[in-house]
């Protein structure tokens, strides 16, 4: 099931999935960041966040819109649940709710050693379209 995020059902849960599937390629290339939960939770408080759940919380999408465009600000599945359409209908949400809200473009960034996720976006439609060097991030967009 998809659903709107619940913070204190939820947040644990989803630090959890952002410190283990996202944050280990920010600090592969930016090995002077440090992990601060607090900041992350602005962010989530700032976006609107799907969850997707069975038993428990076992993914999230967090989207935000930036212009005329809609930004995927953060998408993970908890490692053991990836591989089972969870990630597909977070995303399919997360487009749904972008046309809703009247936007024509979905965008991301994507940790450029993060091929799996590259991977992913590409079958979903998107393409990858800078590579920022600083960051090491490739943004990817996709018109919906």
């Amino acid at each position: 099931m998809i659903r709107a995020r619940k913070p204190r059902l939820d947040d644990s849960a989803i630090l959890d999935m952002i410190k283990r599937e996202l944050f280990v390629f920010t600090v592969a290339t930016k090995p002077d960041m440090r992990w601060n939960p607090a900041e992350v939770r602005t962010r989530l408080n700032g976006n609107v966040t799907f969850v997707a759940a069975s038993a428990r919380t076992v993914g999230f999408a967090s989207v935000r819109p930036v212009g005329s465009d809609m930004l995927l600000d953060m998408l993970a599945v908890e490692r053991g649940s990836q591989g089972l359409g969870w990630g597909s209908a977070l995303l399919d949400t997360a487009e749904a709710y972008a046309r809703r809200k009247g936007n024509r473009t979905m965008r991301l960034f994507v940790d450029a050693a993060n091929g799996k996720a590259r991977a992913f976006y590409a079958r979903k439609g998107y393409a990858e379209e800078r590579y920022y060097p600083t960051m090491a991030f490739i943004s990817m967009t996709k018109r919906l």
